[in-house]
């Protein structure tokens, strides 16, 4: 399937979605560079890159009383590179984003904010991801 063809099966791009458009561009342009241990490597230091980003934007604002500094490199690099990273490290590692992520926000549900939803809506949660998850 072609990268428009994913793009426009949907007009809202899922998780699943995404994962499918970044693993077709990345088999069209990017595995013949590295795969395996390599990727995850270059992801690593890519991710480090971002976390400079976000560590000199946090700088601006907290050292140098930048209330207004600009975000713009986290909202149009840092974030979208998140993804794509994410992605990468999802497919090396073979795991479904979506499913990893409602998994993880279950989870999250649980171990952090248990005592701040009532037992019903907690467990009407847990079925749908687990079934959703399942399938």
């Amino acid at each position: 399937m072609g990268l428009i063809d994913i793009l426009k099966r949907n007009p809202n791009l899922t998780l699943k979605d995404f994962q499918e458009l970044q693993e077709t561009y990345d088999e069209r342009f990017v595995a013949q560079k590295f795969s395996g241990f390599d990727k995850v490597r270059h992801t690593y230091a890519h991710m480090g890159k971002l976390m400079g980003r976000l560590a000199e934007y946090i700088h601006d604002v907290e050292e140098h009383g930048k209330e207004n500094a600009s975000s713009e490199d986290i909202q149009t690099k840092v974030i979208p590179d998140l993804l794509v990273y994410s992605a990468w490290l999802a497919k090396e590692f073979s795991t479904d984003i979506e499913n990893s992520s409602l998994t993880r926000f279950v989870g999250n549900l649980i171990r952090l904010h248990a005592d701040k939803v009532s037992p019903e809506e907690l467990e009407e949660i847990e079925n749908y991801v687990r079934e959703k998850v399942e399938a």
